[in-house]
């Protein structure tokens, strides 16, 4: 690991500007992202946690934040890049591998995760008390959601009703079948490819969370967002088992402890760009219908198969404690 990185720090070693300064031993740790570079969650989330890490780690180690795919682009290979002692830290969806991560398919259940608070608290909390399964492979240093996946469309939805007929541009079975509940058309297709079928008339709109329908262009074409919760997307920051195991007790406390930091940095950092977000919507005329609590729990309802599933993959201690802990939340608010 340490020789690979020996050969690729010349060419690709990203801006570590503000670090704190480090003595002549301390080892540097590589953090994977196939984000670019300039991406906001490469610059105000993964490089000022990397920062904070290298300040906290008090010349033991610093972290530097290799963007753009620079140790591999493929997102689905991001877990293998950190197993394999490639990178030491990276993040990944574990939903991509439900054979992997069976449990994380919770957080894909339509009506259940209704903000981006809600969702990473509760994946941080079910990961602390050993009830998230995420194998032997990696060291999780934290666990945190995107807010819900809603529907932005081209025409107004005002009830779950208006969802009959509707093509959506989905991802995975989950939303796949969602769609199909309530008499969607789901519509396979690449979000990067959605922008110019909705123009073109073949699609109607797409399910997506708000930082993927800003990134994505989907608000340039989309006048309507329908704030049906359908699921999240839930993601992890993992480490290298054996870079941790060769760091000082101190240097593995620290990273035990920054589950939190990242966590709370995260719902700030989305938060943000949510609001910006909304503002941009009000100048442009676009329109948010919210999804009444009648017609999120029929959307549960109609979906009810998709939770026997879950429970199935994932037993019935794991999905109740899921659902404890979301109603919980919901509760405290």
């Amino acid at each position: 690991m340490n020789a690979f990185k020996s050969v690729i720090t010349g060419a690709v070693l990203a801006s570590v500007a503000g670090l704190a300064p480090q003595g002549a031993d301390a080892r540097e740790m590589s953090l994977a992202s196939y984000f670019p570079a300039n991406a906001s969650f490469v610059t105000e989330m993964l490089e000022p946690f990397a920062a904070w890490l290298t300040e906290q780690a008090n010349g033991e180690f610093s972290v530097v934040v290799y963007s753009g795919g620079t140790l591999g682009r493929d997102p689905n290979q991001q877990d293998r890049i950190v197993s394999t002692g490639i990178a030491d830290f990276g993040h990944i969806v574990p939903g991509r591998n439900p054979g992997v991560y069976p449990h994380y398919g919770l957080f894909e259940l339509p009506g259940m995760v209704t903000s981006v608070e809600q969702g990473s608290n509760v994946a941080w909390q079910l990961h602390q008390e050993g009830i998230l399964e995420t194998g032997d492979n990696l060291k999780i240093v934290s666990v945190w959601t995107t807010g819900p996946y809603i529907i932005h469309n081209r025409d107004r939805i005002d009830d779950i009703s208006g969802l009959s007929g509707v093509r959506l541009r989905v991802l995975g079975q989950y939303q796949t079948e969602s769609v199909l509940a309530v008499d969607g058309v789901p519509q396979a297709i690449s979000i990067t490819e959605a922008p110019e079928s909705i123009n073109r008339g073949t699609l109607d709109g797409v399910l997506s969370d708000w930082s993927v329908y800003d990134s994505f262009r989907i608000a340039e074409v989309t006048d309507y967002s329908y704030t049906m919760p359908l699921g999240s997307l839930a993601m992890s920051l993992v480490m290298n088992p054996d870079s941790y195991a060769e760091l000082s007790p101190e240097g593995q406390a620290l990273i035990d402890s920054a589950g939190d930091q990242w966590k709370t940095m995260w719902i700030e950092f989305y938060n943000s760009n949510l609001e910006r977000i909304l503002a941009d919507g009000v100048e442009r005329g676009h329109e948010v219908v919210e999804a009444t609590p009648e017609d999120i729990a029929a959307m549960r309802e109609a979906t009810s198969h998709l939770m026997a599933e879950v429970r199935e993959a994932a037993g019935d201690e794991v999905i109740d404690a899921f659902i404890d802990r979301t109603e919980a939340f919901m509760a405290s608010q």
